[in-house]
């Protein structure tokens, strides 16, 4: 089994090139969301201990996702 911690920076590195392939600015994001650049930021860097816990974190990684063109139900499993 792959421990949490793991798999969760997997999920950051991998949203943080996606974004940079494609060349989206996180202030872009930030705008379309209305969830600060900072988060997205700390997300990227694989510190989500500022982020809300529960669904509140599930919902900012969808929005996240589909923001940069990924499918949102994929990235959140």
């Amino acid at each position: 089994m792959i421990p949490a911690e793991h798999s969760q920076n997997a999920l950051c590195i991998r949203l943080r090139r996606e974004r940079e392939r494609r060349q989206i600015a996180l202030a872009s994001i930030s705008a379309n969301t209305k969830i600060s650049a900072s988060l997205f930021e700390a997300l990227e860097r694989g510190d989500v201990s500022r982020w809300p816990a529960g669904i509140y974190r599930r919902s900012f990684v969808r929005a996240y996702a589909q923001a940069i063109g990924l499918d949102p139900d994929e990235v959140a499993r």
